[in-house]
């Protein structure tokens, strides 16, 4: 588990390398040639940077081990992480909704030349390959933070291409669309917030992961079980906790039923991807208290 921690921090700090060039380029070239759509894009991708720093923070909490005050473990700061990552992304669409209002108040006329596009171009070709290879990341190591930050960074790419329209309509004459084209851009990282912060939640309140009927159809396979009912899973993809009820023959012994439970445990964990923990409750087949409701 540690080294799954350390790779995702290493995919972070790369991550947040390239998020930081981008982001100074795309600032100070926004700053000079006075483009509200390029400031916005660049304060997007200045969030994408410290959205890798939380992720960091979270990474370092959750890679703890077990303790006596977190038995069940550290793992979920790194959802907490995320939901602060989401809540980063909403005071972004805010600061850019708030710009984009003053402009068109009092309209300014923003600078476009040939390197306004290089940049852009650079930065979007530049997010394409850094998403892919979050992306990877994040699914090979079944982490929620790099698929939250894949998802952040992936909109960087939308809001780029946003900024080339808005040049294009600045070349045509159109000043007002870079305003609009900055609210666009609010709506879209709103959007990507959203996403992050369903999904982390999701986590937190404990909501079902498995569909109960496909651990049915791997537990009751087993030798000695007769059925099994209130079936429950929680956590996140990597960080599964399932706890069930089994019913047996009443006549066998206590051992038997725990070599059964043991048994359980162990499919379960083998046959289930991202499940750690399994508690199961034996009871004897035909007892009221032990039927299924």
């Amino acid at each position: 588990m540690f080294t799954r921690y350390q790779a995702i921090k290493r995919t972070l700090i790369i991550i947040l390398v390239v998020n930081l060039s981008v982001a100074f380029s795309k600032g100070i070239y926004g700053l000079t040639t006075n483009s509200l759509s390029l400031i916005a894009d660049a304060l997007h991708s200045l969030f994408d940077a410290s959205s890798n720093v939380i992720g960091l923070i979270g990474i370092r909490l959750a890679a703890k081990p077990a303790d006596t005050e977190h038995p069940y473990g550290h793992w979920k700061y790194e959802t907490v992480a995320a939901i602060v990552i989401a809540a980063m992304i909403f005071l972004t669409g805010i600061e850019i909704i708030e710009s984009a209002i003053e402009r068109f108040i009092a309209p300014e006329t923003p600078r476009v030349d040939v390197f306004s596009f290089i940049i852009v171009i650079g930065t979007i070709i530049i997010n394409v390959i850094s998403t892919l290879y979050e992306e990877r990341k994040g699914k090979a190591l079944d982490s929620s933070i790099l698929m939250a930050d894949a998802l952040h960074t992936r909109s960087d790419i939308f809001v780029s291409a946003s900024v080339l329209v808005s040049f294009i309509g600045i070349l045509l004459g159109y000043t007002i669309i870079d305003p609009i084209v900055s609210v666009f851009i609010a709506i879209m990282i709103f959007h990507t917030g959203i996403e992050i912060a369903k999904e982390s939640i999701e986590v937190l309140v404990d909501t079902s992961v498995i569909d109960t009927s496909k651990i049915q159809a791997i537990v009751n396979q087993i030798d000695g079980i007769v059925e099994s009912h209130k079936i429950r899973s929680r956590g996140q993809h990597n960080e599964i906790s399932i706890d069930l009820h089994v019913t047996v023959d009443p006549e066998i012994s206590v051992h038997d039923g725990h070599d059964i439970a043991s048994e359980v445990e162990q499919i379960l964990i083998e046959k289930v991807a991202g499940v750690r923990d399994v508690t199961v409750h034996i009871g004897p087949a035909g007892h009221p208290e032990c039927e299924e409701s």
